[in-house]
């Protein structure tokens, strides 16, 4: 290492880092070939609509568990082991899920915790930027993720449109292609409202998508930094250690100037990609993802109508709503003709009583009339 040091100082243009663990898949999607055609889109996305940095929007979640760094390094003689290092239970998942437009701006954000009501350790938490969803899971599945689409997501773009005073702009969505978003129907809402979605190519999220370039970075290392593990170990202790730091770090974490430096970072701005893509390989041994029995809708425009058209034809979705309606609609009628059955029958029965115990003679005669158009009716 000293012999190192020297070289470095005699040559200034070199330094030392270290290397990171990258996946094989990322590893073989970062490169000009599998990247090029995706930053395309976006630029004839951005050229046809004339995007505003107001309305440009990134969602994704970050996983909540216990932030310590277990990184340990041991200076020991070559022929002794070094020992082993206890390391405690890890917490419970829970999920952060977050937005946030190019401007610097940002949506409510949502943690999905653990647990089948909400603790009163975070009810505290509780303000108008932050919102706390009970969850069996701690993560985002497809059910969480249509109700924070449909309600948080959507409505939060539409409302800031309007305060914005920019109706008639459209607005880009950029969102990952997890298996959760893979329902058409979410997405013909966002169509309705002129509101345009891309998903990332699989695996290059830790290039294209801004939360990952900087926002979630920096969550992550204000955590670590405040987070003090607990004396005890249960789930308790360690939920109440991880939300005494919670707000402070969600708070410094969407800041305008971090917002705007990953979306910069990203190259999803319009025509922003150059600098982005020069620093990679032409080509690698990439293999698009395929899933068996799975529409592909990875690195695409998904609120484009004919690719809703046919993602709803492959799932079935028209035919089974139509047999569902049918079904319905059947059952339904059937109910009403029982009930309606029902209704006639206790009424006939009703009046033949009346009739029998009716104290009045000359009363007989119309009731009887009536009883035979009640029964002619039914």
């Amino acid at each position: 290492m000293a012999t190192a040091y020297q070289f470095m100082k005699r040559h200034p243009g070199l330094k030392r880092s270290s290397p990171k663990n990258v996946d094989v898949n990322r590893l073989a999607v970062s490169c000009q070939s599998v990247l090029q055609p995706w930053y395309s889109l976006l630029d004839d996305l951005h050229e046809k609509n004339e995007y505003c940095n107001e309305l440009i929007f990134n969602m994704d979640k970050s996983s909540l568990k216990d932030p310590i760094n277990f990184k340990l390094s041991v200076v020991h003689p070559k022929n002794e082991n070094p020992g082993f290092r206890k390391e405690p239970p890890k917490m419970a998942n829970s999920t952060l899920v977050a937005a946030v437009a190019a401007d610097g701006f940002a949506l409510p954000s949502v943690i999905l915790w653990l647990s089948k009501s909400l603790p009163d350790e975070m009810k505290l938490l509780l303000s108008q930027i932050l919102d706390i969803w009970p969850n069996r899971s701690g993560w985002m599945g497809c059910n969480e993720f249509k109700k924070y689409a449909l309600t948080t997501l959507l409505q939060g773009i539409i409302d800031r449109r309007k305060r914005m005073l920019l109706e008639n702009s459209r607005c880009l969505l950029l969102i990952d292609s997890h298996i959760s978003r893979a329902d058409p129907t979410i997405w013909r809402e966002f169509q309705k409202e002129n509101i345009d979605v891309v998903t990332f190519i699989p695996h290059s999220t830790h290039i294209a998508r801004p939360l990952d370039r900087g926002v979630f970075t920096v969550l992550k290392t204000e955590l670590q930094s405040k987070y003090e593990p607990p004396s005890s170990s249960t789930s308790s202790s360690k939920r109440t250690a991880l939300v005494d730091v919670l707000p402070q770090a969600i708070h410094h974490t969407p800041s305008p100037a971090v917002i705007k430096k990953a979306f910069a970072t990203s190259g999803v701005l319009h025509y922003e990609s150059g600098s982005i893509l020069m620093k990679l390989p032409e080509t690698s041994d990439y293999q698009s993802s395929t899933h068996l029995n799975r529409f592909d809708f990875y690195g695409k425009l998904i609120t484009d109508e004919k690719l809703l058209n046919d993602w709803s034809e492959h799932l079935g979705i028209k035919e089974e709503e139509k047999v569902d309606d049918e079904k319905n609609s059947s059952e339904e009628m059937k109910k009403e003709e029982q009930k309606d059955d029902n209704e006639l029958e206790s009424f006939v029965e009703m009046k033949k009583i009346k009739r029998k115990f009716e104290v009045k003679e000359d009363d007989h005669e119309n009731e009887k009339e009536e009883i035979i158009v009640i029964e002619r009716k039914k």
